[in-house]
C-alpha cells in the first residue's frame, strides 16, 4: 500500500450528490432503495478511480484493470446504516480488487478503534507509518507486516499476505531484487527500477523500500 493523493470530486458527483442521497435515505421500499444506491456507478466516478489508483487496487497495490472492472469501494460501508448517507461522498470511496472486497475480506467490515481499527486509508494515511514491507532475499518472499494495530488489523483483515497473492508479489519484487544489483552501472536498469517505484507501478511499495536500502 502506497499514499493516494486524492483528486478532485468528479463533477457528477459535484451536481447529483445532494441529490442522490436524499433519494436513497428517502427511499421506503427495496426496489427504491436498490434504484437510487446504484448511482454510484455512474461510469465517470469509476474512470476517476481508475485515474486516482492508476488501476491498482488501493490496499494491495495489484493492477487489475487489464484483468477486471475492479470493485468501487466504500471505505465506511455503505450497507451500514449509520454510513448510508455517504454511499456517493468522494473521500469515502477507494478503487479495490474483487478479492480485498469480497466478504472473506473488507466487505461490510469496519472495525472501531476498539477493535484495533479503523483500517489503513490510503488517502487519509501514511501506509509507512503502520507497515513494513519486508523483503527477504532468502526465503525469496515480499511480506506486508502491521507494526501498528491499525497496520495489523488491516494486513490480517484484507489479507495482505494471502497465499496466491504474496507469492505473484514475491517474484516481481525478488527480480527488483537483482535488476537494483545493476542500477550503478546500467542505465536501463536504473529506469527500469525506478520505473518500478513509480505510484503506477506494481507494488511500488516493496520497490520503494529495497530503494531505501541502496547506497545513496
Amino acid at each position: 500500500m502506497i499514499r493516494v493523493a486524492r483528486t478532485g470530486k468528479p463533477i457528477v458527483i459535484e451536481k447529483k450528490q445532494a441529490a442522490w442521497t436524499q433519494a436513497l435515505l428517502g427511499a421506503t421500499t427495496h426496489k427504491e432503495k436498490q434504484r437510487a444506491e446504484g448511482k454510484y456507478r455512474h461510469r465517470a466516478i469509476k474512470d476517476a478511480l481508475v485515474s486516482m489508483f492508476h488501476g491498482k487496487c488501493a490496499y494491495c497495490e495489484s493492477k487489475i484493470s487489464h484483468i477486471d472492472y475492479g470493485h468501487i469501494e466504500h471505505f465506511r460501508p455503505k450497507s451500514k446504516p449509520e454510513f448510508r448517507h455517504l454511499t456517493f461522498e468522494w473521500n469515502n470511496l477507494l478503487l479495490s480488487c474483487p478479492v480485498c472486497n469480497d466478504a472473506g475480506h473488507k466487505g461490510d467490515h469496519f472495525p472501531e478503534a476498539v477493535d484495533g481499527g479503523p483500517l489503513v486509508n490510503p488517502c487519509d494515511d501514511l501506509p509507512d507509518d503502520h507497515f513494513e514491507f519486508v523483503v527477504d532475499q532468502t526465503a525469496w518472499l515480499a511480506t506486508v507486516v502491521g507494526k501498528t494495530s491499525r497496520g495489523e488489523m488491516t494486513e490480517k483483515l484484507l489479507g495482505l499476505n494471502r497465499p496466491e497473492l504474496r507469492a505473484y508479489r514475491s517474484k516481481l519484487v525478488m527480480k527488483l531484487c537483482v535488476l537494483s544489483r545493476y542500477v550503478e552501472t546500467d542505465a536501463d536498469a536504473k529506469m527500469l527500477f525506478e520505473e518500478a517505484c513509480r505510484d503506477d507501478a506494481e507494488y511500488a511499495a516493496f520497490a520503494r523500500k529495497l530503494a531505501s536500502n541502496m547506497p545513496a
